[in-house]
C-alpha cells in the first residue's frame, strides 16, 4: 500500500535528496539491512566487510535503549530509496499557492509530499544499526523469536513515533560512494567521551562523580578526551577512562555478579551501596597513597608543576599504573587486610620509573606496557602479602619469567 509523507527537497553537489519525518513502523517495514538484501552473496568482500552488522551491539545496547528510555532520540538516518521515482514527489507549489505571500511562494517548490509506492525499498547508507534496532524494539524479538533486552516488553508506542530521514533516490554507483564517504570520515567517540555522555551506565555516572568532586579529584584534573597522559600534562591527575576501569574493579571486588553496563542499575539499595563504596575508596586513596596525595595537595594551576614532576619521575603519575594500584588495593582489602595496612604496603613499593621491579612488567624502552596490567596487579598483591597457594604462585612466577624472557627469574621479595 502506497504511503504519502510530508517532505522537503534539497540538493548538495549533484545529489538531490529529501528530508522527512517518517513513522518508525513505516521505516521498519520498508527498510532493509544490506546483509538481508538478495544480492548480498554477490557483493565483494570489501562491500560486505564495510556493511557488516554488529547484531550484538544492536540487541544489547541500541534496541534496549529505544525500548525503555522515554527520552530516546538519535540523529537522521541516511537512506537510498530503491524504486523511488522523481514523479513520486509533488511540490506544494504545484497544488496551491493562492493566498500565500510571495516570499513563501518561492519556497513551495522545495516543500511538498513524497509518495512511497509499494515497491519502494529503503537501504541505509548511514544508520543500519539504528534501523535494525527500531525493527527489533518494535517487535520485541529477533528473527529467532528470542526476546530483546531480556525482560523488556516490545515498545508498541515507538511504532508511531517520528524518525528523521534523509532519503536519496537509489543509484548503485552513487549509493556506494556516499556510503563509503559518510562512514570513512565518521570519527568514533573516545572511551572518555562515551563516559561523559552515558546516563545509563552506573560506572560512567560514578566516574563523573569522582572526577567532579573537589574533595576527591576535582573536574579540571581529569582528562576525558583521551585515555593517556604525557609527562608534560601537569594540568591533569588522571583520565576519566582510568577512573572507570578502577570503578569496575571496585564493583567486582565488593558486589556479586557481573555488572550490566548497558542498562540502568535499578536496585536503589545496591546503587546506594556501590556509590558509597566508590566514594569511600577514592576518598581514602587520594589521602593515603602518598604520591596521589602529593599530586592533589594543590589542585589549582599552581600545583601543575608538582604533578608534572611526579609524572616525569614516578609511575603513579600515569594511568596504567594507577589502575594497577587501585585494583591491587580493592583486592587486598576485600580479604583480611585493612585499608590502612594495604595503603602502607603499596606506599612501600618502589614507584620510581627506573626501578628494576617494573622493567619489562610496566616499563619497556621508557614506555608504559599496557598489556601487563594483570601481571603488575598480581605482583603488587603478592608483594603486599596476599596469600597464594602453590598453583597460583607458580602461575604468577611463570608469567613473570615470560615477561622477562628469563626462565630462572625469581619473584621479587614480599614487602615487610
Amino acid at each position: 500500500m502506497a504511503t504519502t509523507v510530508a517532505a522537503m527537497k534539497g540538493k548538495l553537489g549533484s545529489t538531490e535528496y529529501f528530508v522527512l519525518a517518517m513513522k518508525a513502523k513505516l521505516l521498519a517495514e520498508k527498510g532493509i539491512i544490506p546483509s538481508e538484501m538478495e544480492d548480498w552473496p554477490n557483493m565483494s568482500l570489501e562491500e560486505r566487510e564495510q556493511r557488516a552488522l554488529n547484531l550484538t551491539r544492536v540487541k544489547n545496547q541500541i534496541a534496549p535503549y529505544l525500548m525503555r528510555d522515554k527520552d530516546r532520540f538519535f540523529g537522521a538516518i541516511i537512506l537510498a530509496g530503491k524504486n523511488l521515482k522523481p514523479e513520486d514527489f509533488e511540490p506544494l507549489g504545484k497544488i496551491a499557492t493562492e493566498g500565500l505571500p510571495r516570499l513563501y511562494q518561492t519556497q513551495t517548490d522545495l516543500m511538498g509530499f513524497l509518495t512511497l509506492q509499494d515497491g519502494v525499498v529503503l537501504i541505509p547508507l548511514d544508520g543500519q544499526h539504528r534501523l535494525k534496532a527500531l525493527q527489533l524494539a518494535i517487535e520485541g524479538r529477533d528473527k529467532d523469536g528470542k526476546k530483546i533486552g531480556g525482560h523488556l516488553p516490545p515498545n508498541l508506542s515507538l511504532a508511531n513515533e517520528d524518525i528523521t530521514v534523509m532519503l536519496i533516490p537509489y543509484d548503485a554507483k552513487k549509493a556506494r560512494k556516499i556510503f563509503t564517504k559518510v562512514n570513512r570520515y565518521a570519527k568514533p567517540t573516545t572511551t572518555g567521551q562515551n563516559l561523559v555522555m552515558d546516563d545509563d551506565d552506573i560506572i560512567a555516572i560514578l566516574s563523573r562523580m569522582v572526577a567532579d568532586d573537589i574533595n576527591i579529584i576535582g573536574g579540571r584534573l581529569v582528562k576525558y578526551t583521551s585515555n593517556t597522559l604525557n609527562d608534560k600534562e601537569g594540568n591533569y591527575f588522571t583520565t576519566l577512562a582510568t577512573i572507570a576501569e578502577c570503578n569496575v574493579a571496585i564493583w567486582d571486588a565488593n558486589f556479586p555478579g557481573k555488572l550490566n553496563r548497558t542498562e540502568p542499575l535499578e536496585d536503589r539499595n545496591t546503587r546506594t551501596l556501590f556509590e558509597e563504596k566508590v566514594r569511600d575508596t577514592w576518598g581514602f586513596l587520594v589521602e593515603n597513597i602518598d604520591l596521589f596525595a602529593d599530586a592533589l595537595v594543590d589542585k589549582e594551576p599552581s600545583g601543575d608543576n608538582k604533578r608534572t614532576e611526579i609524572r616525569e619521575n614516578f609511575l603513579l603519575g600515569k594511568p596504567v599504573p594507577q589502575v594497577c594500584l587501585v585494583k591491587a588495593f580493592v583486592r587486598l582489602t576485600s580479604g583480611k587486610m585493612t585499608a590502612r595496612q594495604a595503603a602502607a604496603k603499596l606506599n612501600a613499593v618502589a614507584w620510581n620509573k627506573n626501578a628494576k621491579l617494573w622493567d619489562r612488567v610496566l616499563m619497556s624502552g621508557g614506555k608504559i606496557l599496557h598489556k601487563n596490567k594483570g601481571l603488575a596487579t598480581d605482583l603488587l598483591c603478592y608483594m603486599a602479602g596476599e596469600p597464594l597457594d602453590k598453583a597460583r604462585e607458580k602461575k604468577l612466577l611463570d608469567a613473570y619469567r615470560i615477561a622477562h624472557g628469563d626462565a630462572k627469574k625469581q619473584l621479587p621479595d614480599r614487602l615487610k
